[in-house]
């Protein structure tokens, strides 16, 4: 049997290859877009970044763009769940090792019928997606656009066929926005959750699990904590403050440049596009659900406890011990990614902000820049497009897929304390 955690990356690589050799057809663009360019800009819209060497309201015919929002509304959802549908659909009998893989992506409704998930995931994104192209399109006046920009919203891309992303638009259109990739952001888990706890039990009251607890929580945390600091960083701003707070959870618009912001307000973005979104959503990033792992973590390791313990549930050991080598992958592919760019790049030490910056982005698939992403040189642009491979994918999955596991032993050892800290 086929091991289960192949699969996403081999569709994900599948996907970018095709849309790649799309994307370089006679007729997907001005002229402007060479090969290279156009395997950036499939990978960067496989895996819902939003990064770009080319400006694709400019560089890209219409017919481009057609292939750039499918290829995001194909990595939004995933091109393993659109497979797998395709088979449920005709009746086709689906492989052990694919129902579980999708199953393991939207947890915890796994123990639901996959025909039945998969059309729930389906028809919450048809009407999500659905609804913001009608408040755009009613703001916009122009279909086009509003079926572009919800579909990269939704699916947290960042790709905008606007002249400079959402600095000119109105409120209205920058609040829809916002409340797309908001949505997408949190995890189909997490809203479906929220849609059977509207109406609440006949008690009186509403039942979220753990996960989408983490998930609400956090992400209140983060967007209102990022807005405070920003406003302290960018001298008041609100509107943008508020809105880049949000972005940086692997949206990848903006309302203003991030070049023109200050070094504070980049370095209070970075940990916020490595954060992320949450499981099971469009999103990138480590996950908010692992940040709120790591802070109970902390907490019971000050106390002296040895249980971890939230809302009267305790968290499997097996699970604290993924969250750090989730951590731990994550933060090696960011390390490595930073060096090699800023090696690549010359070494220029005035411009290390910047490069961590963009590396950063590229992992957390969030998509924001600086504004030197088309400026790089060719390595660094294939750099680029491995480390958005890697955040889209996982780098624990492919961690997981380079280290041959151990057989366990029923050797045990005499134990030894080390000092910490």
């Amino acid at each position: 049997m086929r091991r289960p955690e192949v699969l996403l990356p081999v569709t994900f690589l599948a996907a970018i290859l095709i849309g790649a050799i799309v994307l370089s057809l006679p007729g997907m663009s001005s002229g402007a877009v060479g090969p290279l360019e156009a395997f950036f800009t499939a990978t960067s819209a496989v895996c819902v970044t939003g990064l770009v060497v080319v400006d694709t309201g400019r560089d890209f015919t219409t017919a481009g763009q057609g292939v750039i929002v499918a290829l995001i509304q194909l990595g939004g959802l995933g091109m393993m769940t659109f497979s797998v549908l395709a088979m449920v659909l005709a009746g086709r009998r689906i492989a052990l090792d694919q129902a579980a893989a999708v199953r393991e992506t939207f947890t915890p409704v796994g123990s639901w019928r996959l025909g039945r998930l998969l059309a729930v995931i389906l028809g919450l994104t048809v009407f999500v997606e659905g609804a913001g192209f009608l408040v755009l399109y009613l703001q916009l006046g122009d279909a086009w656009p509003a079926l572009f920009h919800s579909v990269s919203a939704f699916c947290n891309a960042g790709f905008s066929i606007f002249p400079a992303s959402l600095h000119d638009q109105t409120g209205a259109v920058v609040v829809a926005i916002t409340l797309l990739f908001v949505i997408g952001s949190l995890g189909f888990t997490t809203l479906l959750e929220l849609g059977r706890n509207i109406w609440p039990r006949r008690d009186g009251r509403r039942c979220f699990s753990l996960q989408a607890r983490f998930v609400l929580v956090t992400t209140l945390l983060l967007w209102g904590g990022g807005t405070l600091l920003l406003l302290i960083t960018e001298g008041g701003d609100l509107r943008n403050a508020w809105f880049m707070a949000a972005t940086t959870r692997t949206a990848g618009f903006d309302t203003v440049a991030p070049g023109e912001m200050s070094g504070a307000s980049l370095l209070v973005m970075i940990p916020m596009m490595l954060i992320g979104a949450s499981p099971g959503s469009t999103g990138g990033g480590i996950k908010t659900t692992t940040l709120a792992l790591a802070v109970l973590v902390a907490r019971a390791t000050l106390r002296g406890e040895e249980r971890i313990v939230a809302h009267e549930r305790e968290i499997p050991r097996d699970i604290v011990r993924r969250m750090f080598a989730v951590i731990a992958c994550s933060l090696l592919v960011v390390f490595v990614t930073i060096f090699l760019l800023h090696v690549f790049e010359g070494g220029e030490r005035g411009m290390l902000l910047e490069h961590a910056f963009e590396a950063v982005s590229a992992f957390g698939t969030v998509g924001l820049s600086t504004g030197i992403t088309a400026g790089l040189s060719t390595a660094s642009k294939i750099l680029l497009c491995v480390v958005m491979f890697v955040g889209r994918v996982g780098s624990l999955s492919l961690f997981v897929l380079l280290v041959r596991p151990r057989k366990s032993s029923s050797v045990r050892y005499p134990g030894e304390r080390v000092m910490v800290g």
